[in-house]
């Protein structure tokens, strides 16, 4: 198994860094990367000095560590497996998109968020709620999305009402668990 001091060395020298290089880009000392470059001393930087050197790097913390001989697999993998179909269909359907329009995505989402965040009381309130109404609304989110970030995709309409519905429910059950265990 290679070691962090073999992968680090090896990726650094890979951009043609010197240790002073990375060091200044890391804001430690020289000695400091020869620590942590010494299969003797078996130095592996805290938490956020490794976050540091993998994203200069381009690796994520995993492949340093040794945990992954892939240097952009990690953990996530694990999460992606947990997610439900909806959810990694929207994943990919995002990672398909161009930067401009991810970044999009991302900012109709923080709405989304923090129209939610003004919406704390929605099990009171959608306990009365007709489920034609929510249907509209739902179907009005998505035709926004739709028009707005030019998806063109025939099933993203039911794609969107499931996966709002099935925050809903989520939603609904944990709200519900709370008054359950307060």
């Amino acid at each position: 198994m290679t070691s962090f001091a073999q992968r680090f060395k090896l990726l650094r020298e890979g951009r043609g860094w010197t240790q002073d290089d990375i060091a200044a880009k890391l804001g430690v000392s020289r000695s400091t990367i020869a620590g942590y470059e010494s299969e003797n001393k078996g130095r592996v930087p805290r938490e956020e000095t490794l976050i540091k050197i993998a994203e200069l790097l381009g690796c994520t913390t995993d492949y340093l560590l040794g945990r992954t001989d892939d240097p952009h697999a990690s953990a996530v993998s694990d999460v992606v497996e947990m997610m439900s179909s909806e959810e990694r269909r929207l994943l990919e359907t995002i990672r398909q998109l161009p930067p401009d329009k991810q970044q999009q995505v991302t900012q109709f989402a923080d709405f989304l968020k923090s129209q939610g965040d003004k919406e704390d009381k929605h099990t009171e309130e959608s306990a009365g709620l007709d489920p034609d109404d929510m249907n509209a609304e739902i179907t009005e989110i998505a035709a926004h999305m739709e028009s707005e970030y030019g998806i063109d995709d025939p099933g993203f309409v039911e794609h969107i009402h499931n996966v709002i519905r099935r925050t809903l429910r989520k939603y609904d059950e944990m709200v519900a668990k709370q008054k359950n265990n307060g």
